[in-house]
């Protein structure tokens, strides 16, 4: 059986890269940080760990055929230990601007130098970096962009997990170099549009300058070169727009997935969900195991009120990752082995949900179940507060 091995694989592209060489029947491992939050299946085998950590890829590429790589930084910095770490055959996540240089061009030479048998994704602009616009078009009706007419082809992440799943599954791909785009040019502004209809709301567009681009920009963590190089790279594209490459219907045999396809199945980041469309997807992420998801329904200083839960500590725990933390104390010894949900009960912005707990001490083998009730608000579209009442004590 063969098995893969998927970095980056809660991120964009890779979730979508471990559900398609799931459905192509291949074994699948992923090397995450945060196993609690990965939400992938029983099936898929996790192995905790830092893509920067050698030894941790050393770990998960243990007997592996194959490994699908993205490499995070915008330097080179320590890739060449993980390369050496990595499986022989390796595809890699690289950039459609990798002919220029820069950091993509640099992890390309160290798998070629390694002796690796590569193929190299290059993808253009990823159309899912427009939900950096999200928060404009929930709070209000512009948006602020730099060179609004900037014309780009943006792709769409599944079309690009595609294409890296037949690379690593056929080793006719070795040595190929992958061109990638979406099928057509919008400018940004165009975008916007799109986005505008797929959500049924009007929203104007403003041009940033290049001093206010920039500064936004380094406000996200960019550092000052890669903000400079982006403002001049989009100021370029008004009169020089990104090419367009028929690569993906050329390898997938169908159409590459338009911008207006991909804005259709995220509109709902684009928009404030009611009450009721934020208990009912908190339900199923919850009944489904996705905590990943469930806390992405939460507002960043969301605070959980379980008193039970903090016996002699402060009873609020702020924060989605001081909750998680909290999670992973509670349930440190427990394996879950089923749960039933009523609910949610909706009243104004606030819902209810009874969960009860089927659940193993693994240390003592005591089987028992534990029956509790969380009380949520909302605002703006997100949870902002929990409240946790117990009919039965919780695991201490």
């Amino acid at each position: 059986m063969t098995t893969i091995l998927v970095t980056g694989a809660t991120g964009r592209v890779g979730r979508h890269v471990v559900d398609g060489l799931r459905a192509a029947g291949v074994t699948v491992r992923a090397l995450v940080r945060t196993p609690d939050l990965a939400g992938f299946p029983p099936d898929v085998e996790l192995i905790k760990g830092d893509l920067y950590d050698p030894t941790a890829v050393r770990r998960a590429a243990a007997d592996v055929d194959a490994a699908f790589l993205l490499w995070p930084s915008f330097n080179a910095d320590g890739a060449a230990d993980v390369v050496a770490e990595l499986p022989r055959r390796v595809v890699y996540l690289s950039a459609l601007s990798a002919s220029s240089g820069g950091v993509w061009a640099d992890v390309e030479q160290l798998l070629r130098d390694g002796g690796k048998e590569w193929t190299f994704v290059r993808p253009g602009g990823f159309a899912v970096n427009a939900q950096g616009w999200a928060g404009e078009f929930r709070t209000g009706d512009l948006v602020r962009v730099a060179s609004p007419e900037a014309g780009r082809s943006l792709i769409h992440e599944r079309d690009i997990a595609a294409v890296a799943v037949l690379a690593l599954l056929n080793d006719r791909h070795i040595g190929q170099v992958y061109d990638l785009t979406g099928p057509e040019v919008l400018t940004q502004a165009e975008q916007i549009r799109t986005i505008a209809r797929a959500i049924g709301k009007e929203m104007r567009v403003e041009a940033l300058s290049d001093a206010e681009a920039r500064q936004a920009m380094l406000d996200l963590g960019a550092d000052p070169v890669l903000a400079e190089s982006s403002v001049a790279y989009w100021a370029s594209l008004v009169d020089n727009p990104e090419p367009v490459t028929t690569t993906v219907t050329e390898l997938t045999g169908r159409p590459a997935l338009t911008f207006a396809e991909w804005a259709d199945e995220h509109a709902d980041e684009f928009r404030v969900l009611s009450t009721a469309e934020v208990a009912q997807r908190y339900v199923d992420a919850l009944s489904t195991g996705r905590l990943d998801q469930a806390l992405a329904l939460s507002a960043p200083e969301v605070v959980r009120v379980a008193p039970l839960e903090t016996a002699g500590e402060e009873i609020e725990v702020k924060g989605a990752d001081a909750i998680l933390e909290n999670a992973r104390r509670l349930n440190a010894d427990i394996e879950y082995l089923g749960v039933d949900i009523v609910g949610p009960l909706l009243l104004d912005d606030h819902f209810a949900i009874r969960f009860t707990f089927d659940q193993l001490d693994v240390r003592t083998g005591t089987r028992s179940h534990t029956t509790k009730l969380s009380l949520c608000t909302v605002k703006s579209g997100q949870i902002t507060r929990e409240e946790v009442f117990y009919y039965t004590p919780p695991h201490s």
